[in-house]
């Protein structure tokens, strides 16, 4: 009985044990493989190892592991629980060896294979071999051969599952527009209707072409006053042996409508008046479609900015075909006002989070204007440092509140560059500098400059704390070291200049457009190596001992550009006054006034027509008799009136003590990157001139001391990750006779 309970327990024991074993993978096997190497399978499944604990689903997730390979039609799996080996069988998809193009003309068969998303040495795909006709088909149609047939025939030797797959191309005729017929056209010449396309006769037919056709039409006749226009029908028919269309346009154009009565109801936010100064459209004004678009966003613009981002405005039109008057009502929707919640800020790498967020213009619990968050990002892009800045508007649980996340990508905030450039002033000048644009992160700017030629030498350093003590106001440190070469009269190098100096500068900002400046420095002077022909003239002109200047500055600027760097619309007004000498010390006496505006208005396609305006005046106190050499004004060269040369074309011989200049510009970008424009092209017109005193003015073109001179011109302008370049051709208007009619500038910065 002890033997038969123990052979039992064994027994229950063993089996048992055998249970367990069949639960573990001990051997793994693929079978089913042709082309598919083994180790691309293992890879990608989970039981592969000896003694893993077999799993149903694991083996199931593996299946789709292999599936998404690519390689296969499909995959199973058998577990046998006896010996514990694991079976995927595969079925592969055959192997793509070659692709053969037979019949193209119009088209290589490279050509062909590169547009074919069936490609060699992959595997089969027969939606990838549907995918390749159509496009094969759509090249050759936007070719002009709308007949073209295609036909695929992939062949798959048995044994190997090596597949080879060839296209038959029967290109046919190509086909051409013939002609272009537009029925309905009362108001217009169907000719005009035709120019107006995209799609023109002997070419060929696009289908995308076709249908921005018709709504290039359908635009022309809406702005243009037939609002109710419709296009009844389009059809195409071709000749007999399918060379040529015909495109036939049937249309509607309706009555001619001008602006009645305009209309609002359920604003109780803005008033009639806010609206009305915001519209594109006046009554008795012409109908036009892109006029009410322009209305529509001001208006939601209005609402925007002062919160109401979920405020809808719809117009409805009461046209009276009679009278060819329509009366339009904008029905507003204002909803909720929107608060802000909490304001993030993503993708700063070595800035700090303060720099950027001084720049938003809403704070937690702020309405949420979109006009301060477009101000906002222009702010950020003004730092200088920032290549990307886009705001996302997040929901909350608060039904009123909205989280805002500003998304900032950093560009190179330093850089050292060496360059050279070329002025009529100091001829071939290199330079080697220094600068950055985000010191520490902290958003401070640090400027070294090394200028080197054979007419100037140049050391400069400038540091700026845009926020000192985190208060809104700016500081900056500046020193310097610059010996130049000047011209006198008709003398080229006629005295040398030395100018050492140092200042400082404070900028409390006062509000968001208006900015104060206050500033002192302390500079030394010498004028020296002088020409013996113009000695005497310098001497009268000028103390030729060494002058020591101590100044200070007071300054209001009014600011409100969109870009700073590269403004489109905006405007600055700069009013200064330096005061030197007196109290102050040092041995120069001086008054000197400055009053420039700047104007820009974007015109279309991202052209900018830009104004400048510049006057100043400067004059003696004290007992000085007469203000130094080096202080007067001089025009001509790059800066200021393009065509001439600097200091020795225009006005009075030793510099005026009036100065007067106007300048206009008209940008237009040649290469953009993300929205910017690297490469631009200017052309300018300059005038203005310098005077002894105020009453010597001559407002009229001419050729005398006295008289205004001009020059037009264009340029190039060249983003650079540091500072602007510029190459100006300049050709002066009034030149004396001898004179040299054109001059090419290549400088650093914006002429204003």
């Amino acid at each position: 009985m002890k033997k038969f309970i123990f052979a039992i327990f064994a027994a229950t024991i063993l089996s048992v044990n055998a249970f367990a074993d069949t639960d573990k993978v001990m051997r793994v096997q693929i079978e089913g493989l042709q082309n598919v190497k083994i180790k691309t399978v293992t890879s990608v499944i989970e039981l592969k190892k000896k003694g893993m604990e077999y799993s149903d689903d694991i083996a199931r997730s593996d299946v789709r592991a292999i599936l998404d390979l690519g390689s296969f039609e499909d995959v199973e799996f058998n577990f046998n629980k006896e010996n514990g080996t694991l079976s995927y069988i595969v079925t592969e998809k055959p192997y793509i060896k070659k692709i053969n193009f037979k019949g193209n003309k119009q088209f290589s068969s490279g050509k062909l294979k590169s547009e074919s998303t069936l490609k060699e040495k992959q595997y089969y795909d027969s939606a990838k071999l549907d995918e390749t006709k159509a496009k094969i088909a759509l090249l050759y149609k936007d070719a002009g051969y709308a007949d073209c047939e295609i036909e695929a025939y992939p062949t798959t030797d048995a044994e190997t599952n090596i597949m080879t797959v060839n296209f038959l191309i029967t290109e046919n005729n190509k086909i051409v527009v013939g002609g272009i017929k537009i029925d309905g056209t009362v108001a217009f010449k169907e000719k005009k209707i035709v120019k107006l396309m995209k799609t023109k006769v002997k070419k060929v037919f696009k289908e995308d072409t076709f249908r921005t056709d018709i709504g290039l039409i359908e635009t022309f006749y809406k702005n243009n006053g037939y609002m109710e226009y419709k296009l009844l029908d389009s059809t195409i028919t071709y000749n007999d042996d399918r060379t040529q269309m015909l495109i036939t346009l049937s249309i509607s154009e309706g009555a001619n409508y001008k602006i009645g009565n305009i209309t609002y109801g359920g604003n109780e936010a803005l008033t009639d008046k806010e609206i009305t100064k915001s519209l594109k459209i006046t009554k008795g004004a012409q109908f036009q479609q892109s006029k009410i678009a322009e209305t529509l966003q001001g208006v939601y613009d209005l609402y925007s900015d002062r919160g109401y981002l979920h405020a809808q405005v719809v117009p409805s039109f009461n046209g009276d075909e009679q009278t060819g008057i329509v009366d339009i009502d904008f029905a507003i929707q204002e909803n909720a006002v929107v608060y802000v919640g909490n304001v993030y800020i993503e993708g700063l790498v070595s800035t700090k989070d303060k720099v950027i967020r001084r720049e938003i213009l809403v704070k937690h619990g702020d309405v949420l204007s979109a006009g301060k968050v477009r101000r906002s990002i222009e702010r950020i892009y003004n730092l200088g440092f920032i290549e990307g800045a886009e705001p996302q508007i997040l929901p909350t649980q608060a039904p009123d509140a909205m989280d805002l996340l500003f998304n900032i990508t950093e560009g190179k905030p330093g850089m050292i560059t060496a360059g050279a450039g070329y002025s009529s002033v100091d001829q071939f000048v290199g330079s080697i500098q220094f600068q950055h644009m985000n010191l520490f992160g902290y958003g401070q700017r640090l400027n070294l400059l090394w200028e080197f030629g054979a007419r100037r030498q140049n050391y400069e350093i400038d540091w700026t704390e845009p926020w000192i003590f985190n208060k809104n106001a700016s500081l900056t440190l500046s020193a310097y070291n610059i010996e130049r070469a000047r011209d006198y009269a008709s003398v080229t190098d006629a005295y040398k200049e030395s100018r050492i100096g140092a200042g400082v500068k404070v900028g409390p900002r006062i509000s968001e457009t208006v900015g104060l400046l206050f500033g002192y420095s302390y500079e030394f002077v010498k004028l020296y190596d002088i020409d013996s022909r113009v000695l005497s003239d310098i001497q009268s002109a000028t103390d030729l001992s060494k002058d020591n200047t101590s100044a200070v500055l007071a300054q209001i600027v009014f600011d409100n550009r969109d870009y700073v760097f590269d403004p489109s619309r905006g405007s600055r007004h700069l009013f200064a006054l330096q005061f030197a000498g007196g109290p102050l010390g040092g041995n120069v006496n001086y008054v000197k006034g400055t009053a420039k505006s700047t104007w820009y208005f974007p015109t279309f396609w991202k052209f900018v027509l830009s104004f400048n305006v510049n006057a100043a005046m400067i004059g003696s106190y004290g007992g000085q008799k007469t203000v130094p050499l080096y202080e007067k004004f001089y025009v001509g060269g790059a800066d200021t009136i393009r065509g001439y040369k600097y200091r020795t074309e225009i006005g009075p011989e030793n510099g005026g003590t009036v100065m007067g200049l106007a300048n206009v510009e008209y940008k237009f970008p040649i290469v953009s990157d993300k929205g910017k424009a690297i490469l631009q092209g200017a052309f300018f017109y300059d005038i203005g001139g310098t005077w002894d005193k105020v009453s010597d003015i001559d407002f009229s073109l001419g050729t005398g001391t006295n008289n205004l001179r001009s020059g037009v011109g264009f340029g190039i302008r060249f983003a650079t990750p540091v500072f602007p370049l510029r190459l100006d051709w300049g050709y002066g208007l009034n030149h004396k006779s001898g004179e040299p009619l054109q001059q090419f500038y290549f400088t650093i910065g914006n002429v204003f």
